[in-house]
Formats: structure tokens, sequence, C-alpha cells
């Protein structure tokens, strides 16, 4: 399965899950593979973050939890309606203190 949400133009981003696999890739050259529920996995393409893990928190939600040299700097949490064609995020980012939500469309 693959899917395409995004925010705009300025921020698309593109999953494929693949068993117990997801792999992640965006418009900023972004990238990763990782095991669903799993350890942690490097991302590529990011200087600012060195590894991902990533959850499934139900039917239509992951967790995606952001690591600069094994420290969390952002959980970004994604929930995907009934209809699949919205979903709502939020990312929390640890070194701001500050959560930030928002709506994203499937493209």
């Amino acid at each position: 399965m693959e899917v395409c949400y995004g925010k705009g133009h300025s921020s698309l981003w593109t999953y494929k899950v693949s068993g117990d696999e997801i792999t992640m890739t965006n418009g900023s050259g972004q990238t990763y593979t990782a095991k669903l529920d799993g350890p942690d996995s490097p991302m590529k393409g990011d200087p600012g973050i060195t590894s991902v893990s990533v959850k499934i928190m139900g039917k239509n939600a992951l967790e995606e939890t952001d690591k600069r040299d094994g420290k969390v700097i952002a959980v970004f949490k994604m929930t995907v309606a009934n209809d699949g064609k919205t979903a709502k995020a939020s990312v929390d980012d640890k070194m701001q203190n500050r959560t930030t939500a928002f709506d994203v469309t499937k493209q």
C-alpha cells in the first residue's frame, strides 16, 4: 500500500507499507525504511535527524519518533480519517517545547 499525504504543495510525504516495514519519502529528500513497532532506523537526507522509529497506534494512526544521536527531538503523529482522504497530524517539537497540529490531504 502506498499513500501520499501533504499539507499543500510544499510538504508532501509518501508512505509505503510492505509487510512489517514502512518507507517514507518526501520532496525534501528525506527518506527512511523502518520496521513497524521495531527498533530505530536511519533517516537519510536530514542532517538534524539521525534515526526514527515508527509505531502503529491503532487502525489508522502512526507515531514517528525522530532522534538525533539517540536523543528524542520530535514526535510526529498522524491519524487518517475513515474515508482515507484526510488526516490529522501533529509534531511535538521537543527542542522548542511546542506542538503544532495541522490537517493533511491525500494527493
